[in-house]
């Protein structure tokens, strides 16, 4: 049996409405409603349901940029909360709708990926020089079927295929155990929605991740992922 790397547990949020004229609390919406469940290692779970039934705020609850009103999160037995930032980073890493937000447009990919790559050896004390980090360099671009010409690149100069493989070898330099890929997809032609579907797969077989898919596509979860939660809209949810 897998060992479980990741538990929620009674997990809720909601939100405040305002009132349009007085710009004052009328109420709470309740997002997300004493939502539990476990992800073991090397398994991918999708997350599945309409839009603005709380799949991104699930996301963003796992990945520390959001926190639950109320209930527990824990990575290999451990809450979330006594992780500090730098070794959470190794554990945990969110994949964003747009690439764009991870890239940064000033520089180039070579720079991106020498900073993340050496942020890598320094949380896990780890020695490096020039040579260990591009050995770490090709070896990724080798992984992505990137060609080194990239390097020198900006973000936009980049096709909507490489700047979403850019950013996911971003998340990737960290080698975390848990990536969080959200609607990874909608940025993308249809022509190229299947490319990145499979490279996702071969990614999790060669790295050994566990990953937490979300879609509001029923047939790319179940194509792509072992276990399917889905969110309704009253803020429940249940496990396919």
């Amino acid at each position: 049996m897998n060992e479980e790397i990741l538990k929620v547990v009674s997990v809720s949020k909601f939100y405040p409405i305002y009132s349009s004229f007085l710009k004052i609390k009328i109420s709470d919406k309740r997002i997300l409603n004493n939502i539990s469940f476990s992800l073991q290692k090397n398994i991918s779970l999708g997350i599945l349901g309409a839009s603005g039934v709380g799949k991104s705020t699930l996301a963003k609850i796992i990945a520390k940029v959001e926190k639950p009103d109320s209930g527990e999160i824990f990575i290999e037995g451990k809450n979330i909360k006594e992780y500090s930032r730098k070794e959470f980073a190794t554990n945990v890493q969110l994949l964003f709708q747009n690439p764009y937000s991870m890239i940064n447009p000033k520089l180039q990919i070579e720079f991106l990926l020498k900073e993340r790559i050496k942020q890598y050896f320094i949380l896990n004390n780890k020695d490096f020089d020039n040579q260990s980090i591009y050995s770490k360099i090709e070896e990724f671009l080798y992984t992505a079927k990137l060609s080194k010409n990239v390097l020198k690149m900006y973000s936009y100069q980049l096709s909507g295929g490489q700047r979403q493989r850019v950013a996911l070898l971003l998340v990737l330099s960290l080698y975390p155990k848990i990536i969080i890929l959200d609607e990874p997809l909608s940025a993308l032609d249809i022509s190229l929605q299947a490319q990145m579907l499979n490279f996702f797969i071969e990614l999790k077989e060669k790295f050994n991740f566990s990953y937490i898919f979300i879609t509001h596509d029923k047939n790319v979860a179940e194509y792509f992922c072992d276990k399917i939660l889905v969110l309704h809209e009253d803020g429940g949810y249940e496990m396919l």
